[in-house]
């Protein structure tokens, strides 16, 4: 007997919930590789550039430290931004989880709801006019999940909501290290290379301070995304029987992971994700 998530995910009223957190979650995407530009490469170009300004243009020379700092504030800017279209994607999507699994939306769980109609219809509109984009948001949650009671229903689909994502994260944190220590190691070579003394090279710090605050900011949002996700693993494959309101309390959870989550970059994300949710999938067939 169907528990009626196939359905409803896939009325046209949640295609365009999903449409609409998709191309927020894009556009977060998009203004993370700005920030990227902003706090990584432009410091890192700049650096090289140094070694091509002759000693004695002091000016020139100062120019580039100047420039350096100027991208790192301006990537607090895009942050902020960042944040906003984060949120709202959040929230549209708890509405879709919501709605799909028939779970009543407790203000004492899940904060004051709101009518997100209009940035719905906004946002949905790119993606839905592309027929063949529209159709990948078709069967959002493993078909085999509506063959389930309601309970188990849901708690699989909340499954499939992170299995995938704490790996991913957890890559994503590995290079993210790796490129920012071999980038500063290789700021740090340029200088002793070109036979800089201790305080032009101190100066470089001012290429090395953006891409230190980029890696700090984002391993700290790694790791409280993987001590949630690992909570979540915690909470949804404990031995005890379920009741809707342990599952409510597993989605507050959920909910909160998405408002606060790092956007992996999308060559990440598509490197690994396939791989990783096919393994959900043939677990959820078990």
């Amino acid at each position: 007997m169907s528990n009626g998530i196939l359905n409803r995910q896939n009325e046209n009223k949640s295609i365009a919930m999903l449409a609409a957190q998709r191309q927020l979650y894009r556009d977060v995407k998009n203004l993370n590789t700005f920030l990227v530009t902003l706090s990584v490469w432009i410091p890192l170009i700049l650096s090289i550039i140094l070694l091509f300004i002759p000693k004695e243009n002091t000016c020139w020379k100062h120019t580039t430290y100047v420039l350096s700092i100027v991208s790192m504030i301006c990537s607090f800017t895009i942050d902020k931004c960042i944040e906003q279209k984060k949120q709202l994607a959040a929230f549209i999507q708890q509405k879709f989880d919501l709605y799909v699994y028939k779970m009543p939306w407790d203000k004492r769980i899940f904060g004051k709801n709101k009518n997100v109609d209009y940035e719905v219809a906004i946002y949905s509109k790119k993606i839905l006019d592309n027929s063949q984009e529209a159709e990948k948001l078709k069967n959002w949650y493993n078909p085999k999940v509506d063959e389930k009671n309601i309970i188990d229903g849901i708690l699989s689909c909340q499954r499939e909501n992170f299995w995938w994502d704490v790996g991913l994260r957890k890559r994503f944190r590995l290079l993210s290290i790796i490129l920012i220590i071999s980038l500063l190691i290789m700021i740090l070579a340029m200088g002793l290379w070109n036979d800089d003394k201790i305080i032009e090279l101190s100066f470089r710090f001012a290429f090395i301070l953006p891409m230190l605050k980029w890696l700090l900011t984002v391993v700290k949002k790694l790791n409280k995304d993987i001590r949630t996700l690992e909570e979540l693993d915690s909470d949804i494959n404990d031995d005890e029987i379920k009741t809707m309101e342990d599952l409510q309390d597993i989605q507050k959870l959920i909910f909160q992971h998405r408002k606060g989550c790092y956007a992996i970059p999308e060559f990440i994300y598509k490197m690994f994700k396939d791989n990783d949710e096919d393994m959900v999938h043939r677990v959820l067939k078990m």
